[in-house]
């Protein structure tokens, strides 16, 4: 039988970090709705998801400090703990960026955004959905011991962030195209920052889904010594 998560962690441990990426995942899809909503202009329906996120947010924040701790008092070797508890807080970091993505559209006049870039910015929005749902899934291969099937998942992440790249030089490009289109040029700041924490959030997937390859690797290497 191949090694997995489930040999080594505590279950307290996985329970938590399974909860912990439920929430986290409920989170950016609220925030992806919420999006799509401001873009059919039902704005109030947008603005109770966005709340929704931030609520969700703490939830998993919650099981975040408890996996952490477990972990912490936990007898795993130090160099796999380390490993763990570096994942934990890229995981973190993709929460932090969709959770200032979701403060600033609460601000940002989204309607009045050239549509172009509201569609790159739709984009950057799906693509940090998919990563996060890709990361999730692999997590979740690692500790049933399917390895090849999260390596795979941590591959397509990869992928992911390149194609965000573009999307991200693309969306800033449109920046100066419609610069005289963009009132106030405060707007054109909200734009960017936003743009910055959506392309973030998909970069801390992909260095998320680094360290589940390091402790894909760790296994395999373990299963052929075994």
């Amino acid at each position: 039988m191949p090694i997995s998560l489930s040999d080594i962690m505590p279950e307290e441990a996985l329970e938590s970090l399974r909860e912990y990426l439920k929430n986290l995942i409920k989170s950016i899809d609220l925030f992806r709705k919420s999006l799509k909503l401001l873009n059919e202009v039902r704005v109030g329906e947008a603005r109770s998801l966005l709340a929704e996120v931030v609520k969700t947010r703490s939830e998993a924040n919650k099981s975040r400090l408890r996996l952490i701790e477990v972990i912490e008092n936990s007898r795993l070797e130090p160099s796999v703990k380390e490993d763990i508890l570096h994942f934990i807080k890229r995981l973190d970091a993709i929460s932090d960026n969709v959770k200032e993505a979701a403060r600033e559209l609460t601000i940002m006049p989204y309607l009045e955004v050239p549509s172009p870039i509201r569609d790159g910015l739709n984009r950057l929005a799906d693509m940090v959905l998919q990563a996060a749902s890709h990361v999730a899934e692999a997590t979740e291969r690692l500790i049933t011991g399917e390895h090849k099937r999260a390596l795979e998942l941590v591959n397509k992440v990869l992928e992911i962030e390149e194609e965000a790249d573009r999307v991200d030089v693309d969306n800033r490009g449109k920046l100066i195209v419609y610069a005289d289109v963009i009132k106030p040029s405060t707007l054109a700041i909200l734009i960017h920052d936003f743009n910055r924490d959506l392309e973030n959030a998909v970069d801390s997937c992909a260095e998320a889904a680094d360290y589940l390859h390091i402790l894909i690797t760790t296994w395999l290497q373990i299963e052929m010594i075994v």
